[in-house]
């Protein structure tokens, strides 16, 4: 809240008093005057942005939104460029770049990766990007795309990679747990790993391609079935991907672009990026 007086307030008037009969006619006129600053500076004050103490995307403020943007950054680093075909969006974001946001005010939930990592995948056109979010708390907020109309959705996942695991190794009930640390506790049921496939990619990441359903269960008391596909792979001492899923009704139609979008997937330690306005 601002207070004004209407002692702080320049009133210019003449430098010649007007004849004395005008005196209460001035007077009116001053007063008038000075509440129609005073409410100007006001909504002035109020209507200027502030410093912000909320949240903020930070170093994903401005990310790259075109191929040739996104590539150039990702060549800045010394990674792969990415080939977006028609009818999707590159998406590319910072994730840890700040502490972990507290949950009760003294305790936060860990990662699964100590490191910030730089993460990249396609998404079909016109899908919403979830980007986290920093505030004095520290970050909270996933990286994402989703089409919350028809009930798509594409989301980063990290587990710890097991001591001594390799991407080979890792089993049905492992990738179970993997796919399940992205969804709400309450709101799903019965997750089946329906295939794992190992895929060398030509940028030579190694990575797995899981098909999976799952029973989400709804607010009004139904359920939905869901199917999806996940790719992953190993970066930063955890087992990193996105999981993308639809209901299983749109499977058929979108499946094909479920598959690009988990195959397109990278993520890469990278150090954390300097940006304006960071409150960490």
């Amino acid at each position: 809240m601002f207070l004004l007086t209407l002692s702080t307030i320049s009133l210019n008037l003449p430098v010649n008093a007007p004849p004395s009969n005008t005196a209460p006619l001035a007077a009116a006129v001053g007063r008038r005057t000075a509440l129609t600053q005073a409410a100007a500076a006001t909504a002035a004050l109020t209507l200027s942005p502030l410093t912000a103490l909320a949240d903020v995307r930070g170093a994903n403020a401005d990310m790259p939104k075109s191929e040739k943007d996104v590539n150039k950054l990702l060549s800045s680093y010394g990674f792969s460029p990415m080939k977006v075909p028609g009818g999707f969006s590159p998406i590319v974001q910072y994730i840890g770049t700040a502490p972990p946001a507290n949950i009760d005010g003294s305790k936060s939930k860990a990662r699964a990766f100590s490191d910030t990592m730089l993460v990249r995948f396609l998404a079909p056109s016109g899908w919403l990007i979830e980007t986290p979010s920093i505030d004095e708390n520290g970050e909270a907020g996933n990286v994402g795309a989703n089409n919350y109309i028809k009930g798509d959705a594409a989301n980063f996942a990290a587990v710890a990679l097991p001591k001594d695991a390799q991407l080979s190794t890792l089993g049905k009930e492992f990738w179970k747990a993997w796919l399940s640390s992205q969804m709400s506790n309450d709101v799903y049921e019965d997750v089946k790993v329906k295939k794992i496939k190992p895929v060398s990619q030509p940028d030579g990441t190694e990575m797995v391609i899981i098909e999976f359903g799952y029973t989400l269960l709804t607010r009004a008391g139904f359920t939905v079935l869901r199917q999806g596909v996940a790719g992953a792979q190993i970066s930063n001492d955890a087992v990193v991907g996105v999981v993308a899923a639809t209901t299983a009704l749109r499977w058929k139609e979108l499946s094909d672009s479920l598959f690009t979008c988990a195959d397109s997937f990278r993520a890469y330690k990278v150090k954390p990026p300097a940006f304006v306005g960071s409150l960490i």
